[in-house]
């Protein structure tokens, strides 16, 4: 007895078919990906190309540049290249003065000078902030406040006494102790 329209293959054929359709479908989806993979990394190896033509093209001229400026710097007599490096330091020199702040300094000066104590000359090294300080007290005591007052600041380090001195003042007035103090400055532009 054979019964019409039953098929007992038509079930796993259709799920095979699926199947197929799929695995066919992700096939062409990779394939697609990889042409188009293949055609990112040939643009990307183009670019590279040229970038590196560009390259060699510009070392090229730096060093026929460098050559002239050898061959110019050659002919260039040591007398006159000594005269612009002179011009040179000096140029430096003012662009450091004008960087230095004088205000941050006789801030800090006034902060840690206590009464009784007289600065009379300020003498700043601009490109290292070693500043020399002379001036003149009344005593000793004057001259300890004023070295822990320099300690103390933050803008000031490395604070040195190199010199102090007791001398009569004209008219037979009072004793007065004479300083000279080395220190660095830190305040300054870097």
């Amino acid at each position: 007895m054979v019964i019409t329209g039953f098929n007992l293959a038509a079930s796993d054929y259709r799920r095979n078919r699926r199947t197929l359709l799929l695995l066919t479908a992700a096939t062409a989806l990779l394939i697609l990906l990889l042409a188009g993979q293949l055609l990112l990394w040939g643009a990307q190896r183009q670019a590279n190309q040229a970038v590196e033509s560009r390259l060699a093209g510009m070392e090229t001229e730096f060093a026929r540049h460098q050559n002239q400026a050898q061959t110019v710097r050659a002919k260039i007599p040591a007398e006159t290249v000594k005269q612009y490096e002179a011009k040179v330091a000096a140029y430096n020199q003012i662009l450091e003065a004008s960087a230095f702040s004088w205000i941050g300094l006789l801030v800090e000066l006034e902060r840690s000078v206590p009464p009784g104590v007289t600065v009379s000359s300020i003498q700043p090294d601009l490109s290292s902030g070693k500043v020399a300080l002379r001036g003149e007290t009344e005593s000793f005591e004057n001259l300890t406040k004023l070295l822990r007052g320099l300690e103390q600041r933050a803008g000031f380090r490395d604070v040195f006494l190199l010199h102090q001195t007791t001398r009569k003042t004209p008219g037979g007035g009072p004793e007065v102790v004479d300083f000279s103090i080395s220190l660095i400055y830190e305040g300054r532009p870097r």
